[in-house]
């Protein structure tokens, strides 16, 4: 008898609550033998074999997406829900993942069946967040018939309970805290976590029902589980934005069917989620006429946002110890490494200050065309010098302390002429002029 890791996938010839190899805790499973390759091969039916390339099959394989009603979803999914499509959405508690699904499961009972498996609350107090929803008792009385809810667990009789119904949609909230018969530890471990993924997935396959997923995550900021549960979905979506922040950033991690750099923007409100469908200027609200602030702009999938970048640069009053280097909204060593070019090549000594960096709206960036944007506002704030708040920066910033033109440049320079910025500064590009915007190309970093 073997056990297995269903971690790592270590083996091991007797159990233990540990595994030896990765030191992760109810995590080893029975391995049971399986079938000889003779006995597999001969066991196969000719019949389930398809030829992928054949054109008859390909035209009548195109299938049609569902509209969630919820646009913003809609674009980061790709268009819309795919039937058999298994979506996994995850993020912060408090976040405002399971109000954003049950909007979503309002909208599909309105003309299919949709079962919610709330795993983590009990019947009575999701009919009460779908009054706060939903206040008027007329609208509730029309989704009646359509919405189901169900606090069982077990994913076993979920499984039977999908197959046999003709749902349009099922969410599960969340996939932690359903338990499987044929999987050893409680709700939440591991191994039960995998086995709960993949009868799901597999029931979606075999139904054509798209099943939506909630992901709680781990202290580190992982989704809890094993990582196999990513890879069996076929979309995994983030939801940032603190509790206490006004708008949430829905992010396509893995996508499937559709693309990965598309967002969706959301304003939470006391009826729930307000989708945000022009989000060019949302976080630029009260945007901050002093020094150490600066307009940057980003492109996210199809769409173009505008940001606010606020810096504070402190000098220390005392030597010894090493320097602080906050950043929020970008990576910490993208802010290390700007603040070592600004010091050798922009004219900015930096080494006696501590430099503290902000993207307003709790936006998080890793795209690089926000570079010149950050060392603008860090040294508008050594200067103590107002920017131009009628001009944009956007450019990619090296090493030697150039500055580099980014992709989407005309989508970013259309954009900013739309909504009536003046000028923008850019990096090296083709770009000569867009209508009334004046466009200036530098190489190098810039002198305020």
């Amino acid at each position: 008898m073997k056990y297995t890791c269903t971690t790592c996938g270590a083996e091991s010839l007797k159990w233990a609550g540990k595994c030896p190899a990765c030191g992760e805790w109810g995590t080893l499973e029975e391995l049971k033998e399986s079938a000889s390759k003779k006995e597999i091969v001969s066991k196969v039916d000719p019949a389930v074999y398809q030829y992928l390339l054949d054109e008859k099959q390909a035209l009548s394989s195109r299938i049609s997406r569902t509209s969630t009603s919820i646009s913003e979803f809609d674009r980061v999914l790709g268009g819309g829900i795919i039937p058999g499509e298994v979506i996994l959405v995850s993020g912060e508690p408090g976040v405002g993942k399971s109000t954003l699904l049950l909007q979503i499961a309002l909208n599909i009972a309105k003309e299919e069946k949709v079962l919610y498996i709330a795993g983590e609350e009990s019947p009575s107090q999701l009919y009460s967040r779908v009054d706060r929803l939903l206040p008027k008792k007329d609208q509730r009385d029309k989704l009646k018939k359509n919405l189901l809810v169900t606090d069982e667990i077990n994913v076993d009789k979920l499984e039977s309970l999908i197959s046999a119904e003709e749902f349009g949609l099922v969410i599960a909230d969340s996939i932690q805290s359903l338990v499987s018969d044929k999987a050893r530890g409680y709700s939440g471990s591991i191994g039960q976590v995998r086995v709960a993924g993949a009868v799901l997935t597999r029931v979606a396959k075999e139904t054509a029902i798209p099943i939506l997923m909630v992901g709680q995550i781990n202290k580190v900021g992982n989704i809890a589980g094993p990582k196999v549960l990513e890879h069996i979905v076929d979309c995994v979506l983030y939801f940032e934005g603190g509790k206490f922040n006004q708008y949430r950033i829905l992010r396509g991690m893995k996508n499937r069917f559709g693309s990965t750099n598309e967002i969706g923007v959301f304003e939470m409100t006391s009826f729930g989620l307000k989708e945000v469908g022009n989000p060019s200027l949302v976080f630029l609200d009260d945007a901050n006429k002093s020094s150490g602030s600066a307009i940057g702009a980003i492109l996210q999938g199809s769409r173009v946002v505008f940001v606010e970048v606020q810096a504070l640069v402190v000098e220390r009053e005392y030597e010894g110890g090493p320097l602080r280097r906050v950043a929020n909204g970008i990576k910490k060593p993208r802010l290390d490494m700007l603040c070592a070019v600004l010091s050798r090549k922009g004219g900015v000594f930096l080494g006696n200050m501590d430099v503290f960096v902000n993207v307003v709206g709790g936006l998080t960036v890793t795209n690089p065309s926000l570079d010149l944007a950050i060392c603008a506002a860090i040294k508008s704030a050594v200067k103590d010098k107002v920017l131009n708040r009628e001009s944009i920066y956007f450019g990619e910033v090296g090493l030697t302390g150039e500055v580099r033109g980014s992709w989407g440049i005309d989508a970013v320079l259309s954009e900013a002429s739309r909504v009536g910025y003046k000028s923008a500064i850019v990096g090296r590009s083709k770009v000569k002029r867009v209508g009334e915007l004046l466009v200036k190309k530098i190489s190098k970093l810039p002198t305020l």
